[in-house]
């Protein structure tokens, strides 16, 4: 049995710009474990917001190599017995969890989705995200994208009212609005929804740091709109207080770490009376299809990564009319 990291870089189509950083391109890394004739491959995307970059993606992969005889990784048992030990990143223990539970389902002749006793989905409809972009941009942005019938909006404190208001010329799908935790205060934000009266706002996702618990849920009592956590929910999640604080929460698997944790996570949101959404990081095809297995299991998916990956590699998902499906 073999298992490596192959570094990749992806360019992507516009400047994916938020309200706490820009960039042009993304480096992941693609994970490979070969067992006898059978190659397996999953994916490791790196958030900067998490403390996660390449260089130390890669540290902490060749120390826990080091320590492991990946031979006798048999089972879901000894695999989560290595990998909770290790406490690595959560977009590292991801990848490496998801490509062994590859081959676990592969020698059983099972697909991943029967291996992990998940509802069979082969084609969900994704909104389609727009950066922090200048208005007089907005027009051509949103002409390119029309036959999605959702859109999630990357929004700061400084331009958000200018960004929807120019939005709600050209287009009436509906509108994510995703703050990044742009806001620093309840009153400010709640002048912001003012603004956005006549919008069809779908939902309005993380406006604050996700330890301003105490605004969230003074929000949670005032505001008109869904808000959904994001940075406030990664592998672990007390949700009788989220519910206090929101109305539903993103899943991510490059955040929560593992499909296992994430199929959980959504139960246990359900429990509590709190939507789910599937959603990612700028992802490869590759990534993409491991967050495909959950869609069936929630109310919204936000699964565009890929598409914002120019000359995307590896075509495993297609995306027709904002539907998507594997190839």
């Amino acid at each position: 049995m073999k298992l490596w990291l192959e570094k990749i870089h992806l360019d992507l189509k516009v400047n994916w710009k938020l309200s706490r950083n820009q960039t042009t391109f993304k480096e992941n890394f693609i994970v490979h474990l070969e067992n006898g004739s059978q190659h397996f491959r999953s994916e490791i995307a790196p958030n900067i917001r998490y403390g996660e970059t390449p260089d130390k993606i890669q540290e902490q992969f060749d120390e826990w190599l080091k320590t492991v005889f990946v031979e006798k990784i048999k089972g879901q048992s000894d695999l989560s017995a290595e990998l909770d030990k290790a406490k690595l990143f959560h977009s590292l223990r991801f990848g490496l969890e998801a490509v062994f539970l590859s081959a676990f389902a592969g020698n059983t002749n099972q697909s991943l989705a029967e291996y992990l006793k998940l509802p069979i989905s082969t084609s969900a409809e994704t909104s389609f995200s727009m950066p922090i972009i200048p208005v007089n941009e907005i027009a051509d942005y949103l002409e390119k994208i029309k036959r999605f019938s959702s859109l999630k909006i990357k929004v700061n404190a400084e331009t958000a009212s200018d960004m929807l208001a120019e939005i709600k010329k050209h287009t009436k799908v509906k509108l994510r609005v995703d703050a990044n935790e742009g806001w620093s205060d309840l009153d400010t934000f709640l002048r912001f929804e003012e603004s956005l009266k006549g919008m069809n706002i779908e939902l309005i996702e993380q406006p604050f740091a996700s330890s301003m618990q105490a605004e969230y849920k003074e929000l949670k009592k005032k505001t008109s709109y869904k808000i959904l956590a994001d940075e406030s929910i990664e592998d672990v999640g007390d949700f009788k207080d989220l519910a206090t604080q929101f109305h539903a929460i993103n899943i991510k698997l490059m955040k929560t770490g593992s499909l296992l944790k994430a199929r959980d996570l959504i139960l246990k949101a359900k429990k509590n009376y709190l939507e789910v959404m599937m959603g990612c990081m700028i992802e490869t095809s590759i990534g993409i299809s491991y967050g495909m297995l959950f869609t069936s299991m929630v109310e919204y998916v936000d699964l565009d990564g890929f598409l914002l990956v120019k000359d995307e590699p590896y075509k495993l998902v297609n995306e027709e009319m904002g539907v998507l499906s594997f190839k």
